[in-house]
């Protein structure tokens, strides 16, 4: 019957750092004691650092042993770049929002699966140019009164 419960969904607004960690520790802690299956929404974090992304991956780990997940819901600019420590996040899924969090849609799905064991369950979004990224051209070394001269086509 636990597993028909929807996840229970958290806002976090202003700082994940060192100086909030210690008050959303326990917090935290105790909604997963309550409910394993955990959306935490993002979206108005404005500041992260390391050990905020460290309460993160604790979260996760301690939902996962409890036999739960925690999933990770509109990510900010401020948080976004922790979510690419592969040591930190690397099982932890990440959603464009938070319905697509709490329905766990796989569209909506931005980071990897929950699980290691269930990567061919939560298969990941196609990417636009496919493995690689597209190469930008630098045109700053060029010359710019190349570019105001006109073009003669006289021979």
């Amino acid at each position: 019957m636990e597993e028909s419960r929807p996840p229970t969904v958290v806002a976090l607004h202003g700082r994940l750092a060192s100086d909030t960690v210690p008050s959303l520790e326990p917090m935290l802690a105790g909604l997963l004691d309550e409910q394993p299956r955990l959306v935490v929404d993002l979206s108005q974090v404005a500041v992260c650092d390391t050990a905020g992304a460290e309460l993160l991956a604790d979260a996760a780990r301690r939902a996962r042993e409890r036999g739960g997940e925690l999933r990770l819901a509109a990510p900010s600019a401020a948080v976004s770049p922790w979510l690419l420590v592969a040591e930190l996040m690397a099982q932890i899924a990440i959603f464009t929002s938070v319905d697509g969090a709490v329905g766990a849609d796989e569209l909506d799905l931005l980071g990897p699966a929950p699980c290691i064991d269930e990567l061919e369950a939560w298969p990941r979004p196609a990417r636009a140019f496919g493995a690689r990224r597209p190469q930008w051209k630098d045109w700053s070394s060029r010359r710019s009164s190349a570019r105001r001269r006109p073009v003669s086509r006289r021979p």
